[in-house]
Formats: C-alpha cells, structure tokens, sequence
C-alpha cells in the first residue's frame, strides 16, 4: 500500500486539525470511516488525515484500494514495515502529523459529519492546552445498512447496550460527578483530541505495550492530565462530538488475555491509587472509588492519624519476621527496616513506599512475613476490606488490622460488639484471634493468620470473644 500525500494548493493554509488512524487488518471497517470523513462539515482543507497501517507485509491485499474511500481528503496512508503495537502506529501518525491540534480516532470510528468541526471549535476557543473526549456509541446491525449506503445514522430512541449507548457509561451517557475528577479514564483513543504540543511533552504512547491490545491510550492520557494539572480538570466531555463504532470482528479471548497482560505493565509502573481498581469494575465504578479512596487519604493526613509508630512500638519486636508492610502515616518516627515495605500517604511514593490501598499490589506472593494495616482498613468498603485481606493471606503468613479510639470520616472506632462480629465473620477463611496490649489506652489488633498455626503474641492479652477497644487517644 503506497503512501497517499496529496499536493496543498499554493497558499492554502495549514490544517487545523490532524486525525490519526491506526489500522490493522480490518480494512472494511476502515473504509467506511474514511468515508465518513468526506462527508465533513469542516471544510477537506482544513484537516489532514494519518492512516498508520501496522503489521508488515500480511494483510496488506486488503488495503490495496483503501485510499480510494478518502478521496478528496489530503490523506497519507503509511505502511510500517514491523508490527509495533497501536502505540507504535500511533507515534508514527503523530510524527507526520502537521496541525497544532491531534484527533485520535480508531479504524472503525464512524464519524458524524460535525465531529470534526466541534474538535477544531473546542480548541479554537480554548485559552490553555485542553483535551476534547468525544461520544462513541455502539452501532447495532441494524443501522449498518445507512452506513453502508452512506446516509446519516439515526440514533436509537433506548441508549442500548448494542445500539446507541456510550459503553463506557452504566446508562450509556455519563451521568453525577465522580467521574470528572479522574476523566482520563475515559479518555479511549476512538475519539480524543489534545493539542500536539502536549502530546509531544509527554513523550508520546509508551511503545513498550507492544503488539498487546488494550491500555495504551489510557496510559498515555493519564501522563497528558498528569502534564496539565489534575486540579485544572483540563478535560471535556462533547456527547456531539460523535463517532459510532462500526462493527468488526475480534477474538475476544486473545483481547481479554492481552488486556490482562498490558494491565500488569500498567501496575508496574504506576504504583498508586489512580490504577488499582481500573480494569476490575467499569470505568464510572473506577472514578467513584477512586474519588473516595482520594478523599479517604486527605482525611486520613488532615486528621494526623493511622499513625504507625505505636502499633510498631507494639508489635514490631514480636512479628514473625521483619518483611513486613506497614500501612498507615509516620513511617519517619521509627525505624522499619530495611525489609519492609510501606503504603505511607504522608510521604511522596517511590523506593520501597506504594500509595496503595493494597488490592493488587506489585509485590510477590509469600515475599511477607506480615502486613500491618493501622486504621486505613476502617476506610475500606466490606467487599474491598474482604479483597485486601485475600491478597494480603496471599503476600504474608499474618495479617494486622490494628485500631485506634480515632475518629475517622468512615466513622467512630468499632466498638466491642462490632469487633466481635467481624471476628466471627472472617473465621470461615482465617484463624482470627483478637489482641490488645496491656497497657491502658493502647491500640487492640485483630490478629489473621490464614493457616493453623498457635495465635499467641507476647506482650499481648489475647480473646476471641470481646476487646476492650482504648478509650482515651492512643499515643502517636
């Protein structure tokens, strides 16, 4: 497939808009959005199209008259030699890329004619480097034939799950606030505009994703909302702005194992709160628990507690072993260690600190001889509290939820019906004995251990019936 660079007209402006395509092996589909790119609103000269076709030589007879569904486009279609990902072929788009703002858009992105003339007005009225995060719906069979034969789509009247719906919302559209705060999310590389000069900033998509389908955008538009300022929320959502996803087929199990796989290399390399839960629910069930576990933090310093000093005081000495995970504040009062690690919020993350809630975290299972968690786990809803504990059985031979008289926005102490009935609830799957130290208005700890083995601490009265949680503060 030859490169397409057709001539400018002498003095015709450059574009104001460069829409880059990646492409591989789905031709069909590729076509249609091509042609729905001729049907612009925004006038042929004022765009420039990339199609970035990756993989090599197989496949290539199906894109031999690919070109000609863009004409009249000033349309360059490049092949790459080797198969580099859609990073790869994304990054190629973006260095023949000529305009001062980007357009993403996938090969089975259906553009309405307005799509590109709302991205151009977007920047165009923007004072400082914005990103535009446009509507994919999904196109049902149905509506395939007005496709095929070029007409307009009519949306469906229901925003079905098949037909009509933005999948990345439960409704189909996105509805309350949570998500705003973390709209990188959402920001899939169907349908996204950001300025050249911040993609350039950033360094462009993380190639190291390889061929592998799935999280190269996201990843890549978290580092743009990194490089533009959370606090600005210097994203936007257009539900005009509209593509529809054409269908085509995919090997859902490969997609799913390969999502799987780029998911690690995501938690590798960013080892905080932002990525933990995405992936595992939807992305508006993400932004939600990610906005509270954000606000849990912030209370969690403004409060000065979790303060890890006197459960170490405590329990330190006592451990199994000294591969301990503290979680918790103030990990500068006390010397830890050099073996353990710690999710201290107070301190900026790096080294062999994590700003984690501990649900998935980048650490070896049966590498801990422990993990302590000191009031953060009152924070944790029941159903992410019971996944803590699962993965934490699985880093250490013991698990601490030591507890504190502090008050805390999730609520007062647990009292001592309230410990006893989590005691009792997390027998079927640990050994669970109750401890509290013997000296007045110290902290108390719930002791797990997921095999038998003899509970006893020193230094420590230990109960499975009731506590008696401190009742003045605990020393910090």
């Amino acid at each position: 497939m030859p490169d397409t660079v057709p001539q400018r007209r002498a003095g015709a402006p450059a574009p104001s808009l460069s829409v880059v395509i990646p492409t591989f092996r789905d031709a069909p589909s590729l076509e249609l959005t091509l042609r729905s790119l001729t049907r612009q609103t925004l006038p042929a000269e004022r765009f420039e199209v990339i199609v970035v076709r990756d993989g090599g030589p197989e496949g290539a007879e199906d894109y031999a008259g690919v070109a000609d569904h863009g004409k009249g486009l000033n349309l360059r279609i490049i092949d790459l030699p080797d198969r580099r990902g859609r990073s790869g072929a994304r990054n190629e788009g973006i260095r023949h890329a000529t305009a001062d703002t980007i357009l993403f858009l996938d090969s089975d992105s259906y553009a309405c004619s307005g799509l590109l003339e709302r991205h151009v007005a977007f920047h165009a009225a923007s004072t400082t480097s914005r990103v535009l995060i446009g509507r994919r719906n999904e196109l049902g069979r149905r509506h395939l034939d007005a496709v095929l034969g070029g007409g307009p789509v009519t949306p469906s009247a229901e925003l079905r799950a098949d037909d009509g719906g933005d999948l990345r919302f439960t409704n189909g559209m996105p509805i309350g606030d949570e998500w705003l705060g973390a709209m990188w999310m959402f920001a899939y590389g169907h349908n996204v505009s950001v300025p050249r000069e911040t993609v350039t900033a950033v360094g462009g998509f993380d190639e190291s994703f390889g061929a592998r389908w799935g999280w190269e955008d996201l990843e890549f538009f978290y580092r743009v909302d990194r490089e533009l300022g959370p606090q600005k929320r210097a994203f936007r959502y257009d539900a005009e702005a509209l593509v529809y996803h054409l269908p085509h087929y995919r090997n859902m199990y490969q997609n799913i194992q390969e999502y799987t796989g780029n998911r690690e290399v995501i938690l590798a390399k960013y080892r905080n709160i932002d990525w933990e839960f995405v992936g595992l629910v939807d992305p508006i069930h993400s932004a939600e628990i990610l906005a509270r576990y954000r606000d849990s933090i912030a209370d969690c310093l403004s409060r000065q507690a979790c303060r890890i000093a006197p459960a170490w005081r405590w329990l330190g000495d006592r451990l199994s072993g000294v591969r301990t995970l503290w979680i918790g504040t103030g990990t500068g009062d006390v010397d830890l260690g050099d073996d353990a690690l710690t999710f201290d919020y107070g301190v900026p993350a790096g080294g062999r600190n994590y700003h984690l809630v501990g649900i998935e975290p980048p650490i070896e299972p049966g590498s801990l001889d422990a993990v302590v968690s000191v009031d953060f786990w009152r924070y944790l809803y029941w159903q992410e509290l019971c996944t803590f504990l699962t993965t934490s059985a699985r880093l250490g031979a013991e698990i601490y939820l030591v507890g504190t008289d502090t008050e805390l926005s999730a609520g007062p102490p647990p009292g001592p019906e309230e410990v006893r009935y989590l005691a009792r609830a997390l027998r079927h799957s640990f050994t669970v004995t109750v401890l509290r130290t013997e000296q007045p208005n110290g902290p108390w700890a719930l002791h797990l251990r997921h095999h038998s083995a003899d509970d006893s601490v020193p230094g420590t009265t230990s109960t499975d019936v009731e506590p008696a949680p401190p009742t003045a503060d605990a020393p910090r």
